[in-house]
This record gives structure tokens, C-alpha cells and sequence, in this order.
């Protein structure tokens, strides 16, 4: 009496040996994955990092804020101001503890979390604007495989804003 067909081996595997020939087509699949995921760019996990700041009106590159995460968020400050006659400038038209406090180092992002709805996308949180004086709410967007962070701040809604695009610092 025969096997029934769903319990007989297929035609070629029956035998132990004939799995070496097999072992080719494995390790050119196993390779070729390999090299695809090699090839496969690793977005940034987040925003956190050194971001040159760009001025609006002239285009030059004025600052670099320092991005960090503290338990989940994320918070910046300024760390280098580029023109050396503007290092010492106090924030004048800042008020209550910052009032006449130093740019450099001052906390100008604060209580920014991820988005769960906007892939890339953190929000929640405030920005200064040391020129002004003035807190807006902030939403941070990375672009550009992660080099460019599109900041928005806002009064409201974001419709009623202003966007700066910051570049991520290279690595030293």
C-alpha cells in the first residue's frame, strides 16, 4: 500500500544527501539580504544633537543649539554663538529669570515629546526667541535623512507661525 501524497517526501529531498546542494542557493539568499540591509541608510532616532540655527532676514548661520533627550524630552540650549562680538549678549528682552541671563547656555526648547500620530514629528513643547523675548509653542521636524530639523513656532495653532530650517552639525 502506498503513502498517502501528503506524507510522501517531495521528489530530490528523500535523501540527506541531496541537501549539500541546497547550500549554495542559501548562503547567495542569506548573502544577498546581507547586503541589502548593509546598503539600507539608519535614520537618526531623534532630533537630539548640535544644530547650527540660521538667521531669517540674512541666511547666515548665527548659532548652535545642543538637543538632548531627558526622559523622553527633549530639551535645547545654546551652546556657540558664531560672531564674536555678539558671545556676551544678555537676553534684555526676556522676562522673569531670564531677564538679562546670557545667550550662551541659555534653555531656549523646552518640553518637546514625539508625536505618536506624525512619523519624524515632536511637539508639545516651547521655544524661545531670545530676539523677542517671546515663548511659542514648538513642533520639530526632522527632514532630509535627518540633517535638516524644521522648527516651527507658533502661537496657537501651527498655521499661525514662522518655520526656521537648523542643519545638523557633523560629528567631530
Amino acid at each position: 500500500m502506498r503513502a498517502p501524497t501528503s506524507l510522501r517526501p517531495l521528489r530530490g529531498f528523500s535523501r540527506l544527501s541531496s541537501l549539500p546542494h541546497w547550500r549554495p542557493v542559501v548562503q547567495a539568499l542569506v548573502l544577498s539580504c546581507l547586503s541589502a540591509s548593509a546598503g539600507a541608510q539608519v535614520l537618526p532616532a531623534g532630533p537630539a544633537g548640535e544644530w547650527q540655527t540660521i538667521d531669517d532676514h540674512s541666511g547666515k548661520a548665527v548659532s548652535h543649539v545642543v538637543v538632548k533627550e531627558v526622559s523622553g524630552v527633549l530639551q535645547g540650549s545654546i551652546t556657540r554663538i558664531l560672531d564674536p562680538r555678539k558671545a556676551n549678549l544678555k537676553c534684555e528682552a526676556c522676562e522673569g529669570p531670564q531677564h538679562d541671563a546670557p545667550l550662551l547656555g541659555m534653555a531656549i526648547i523646552q518640553g518637546v515629546s514625539a508625536t505618536p500620530s506624525e512619523p519624524l514629528t515632536w511637539d508639545g513643547g516651547h521655544i524661545l526667541d531670545p530676539k523677542s523675548g517671546r515663548n511659542y509653542r514648538v513642533r520639530l521636524r526632522l527632514k532630509d535623512d535627518g540633517q535638516t530639523l524644521e522648527v516651527r513656532g507658533y502661537i496657537g495653532s501651527p498655521y499661525f507661525g514662522r518655520t526656521q530650517t537648523w542643519h545638523r552639525v557633523p560629528a567631530s
